[in-house]
């Protein structure tokens, strides 16, 4: 696993443009330390509904996960 550049984020973006998640909202993965602040590790996760165990989220379908 490696840090995620602007470069790769850049590229990362415009990959889910050409799937059609551009309109999309971006979800910002939450940070454990409380901080505010963390290193980009992981990538886009489409199925929001999928990763929101409390249903906590209205309308996944709007959305993507980043981080």
């Amino acid at each position: 696993m490696h840090e995620i550049t602007v470069q790769d984020l850049m590229m990362l973006c415009q990959a889910q443009v050409m799937k059609g998640n551009g309109k999309k909202k971006i979800l910002l993965s939450n940070d454990d330390e409380g901080n505010g602040y963390h290193q980009l590790f992981y990538t886009f996760t489409e199925d929001v509904a999928g990763n929101d165990p409390w249903g906590e989220i209205k309308n996944p379908q709007d959305y993507i996960i980043l981080g």
